[in-house]
C-alpha cells in the first residue's frame, strides 16, 4: 500500500444506497488496497444499513473505516421564491463514538419526525453535531446556494 496515498474516497455510496450506489461492502476493502487508499469513507443516502458490516470489512482487510451518512437537510424557508426544492445534500462524517451517537439521532429524527421524504432540521443538526464533520457538498450544496 502507498504510504502516501493520493485519494480517501469520502463520499462513497453502497448497494445500501438504492438507486445510487452498487459496490458491494464485501468487495470494497479489496478495492482500496488496490488503489492504494487506506482508508474510505461509505456515506450511503439517509441510511446506516450497511456501517457495521462495512467496518467488519474493511478493517479486517487493514482499511480504516469512516462512518457517515448523506443527509438531506431541510430549509427553514425555501431559498428562492419559484423554487419548490426544500431540502440540500450534506455528508456527515464520524470523528469519534460521540458523533457515531449523534449520527444515528440524526437518522432517527429524519425518519420519525419529517413529513414525507426523510430529513433533518437546521436545529437539530446543531443540537447533535458534536463529534461529527460536516461536509457541505460543494456549490449545489447548502452553504454553496
Amino acid at each position: 500500500m502507498s504510504k502516501n496515498p493520493k485519494f480517501i474516497h469520502l463520499r462513497l455510496h453502497s448497494e445500501y444506497s438504492l438507486l445510487e450506489g452498487a459496490i458491494r461492502l464485501k468487495k470494497l476493502p479489496e478495492m482500496c488496497v488496490s488503489a492504494g487508499m487506506p482508508a474510505v469513507a461509505v456515506t450511503d443516502t439517509n441510511n446506516l444499513f450497511g456501517a457495521l458490516e462495512f467496518s467488519e470489512y474493511a478493517s479486517l482487510a487493514g482499511i480504516q473505516p469512516i462512518l457517515g451518512c448523506q443527509m438531506d437537510l431541510s430549509y427553514l424557508k425555501l431559498p428562492a421564491k419559484d423554487s419548490t426544492k426544500n431540502s440540500d445534500s450534506i455528508v456527515l462524517l464520524v470523528q469519534n463514538e460521540i458523533g457515531y451517537k449523534n449520527l444515528l439521532k440524526l437518522n432517527s429524527r429524519a425518519y420519525f419526525e419529517s413529513e414525507g421524504q426523510a430529513q433533518i432540521k437546521v436545529e437539530d443538526l446543531r443540537l447533535y453535531s458534536k463529534g461529527l464533520i460536516c461536509l457541505t457538498c460543494g456549490a449545489e450544496g447548502p452553504v454553496g446556494r
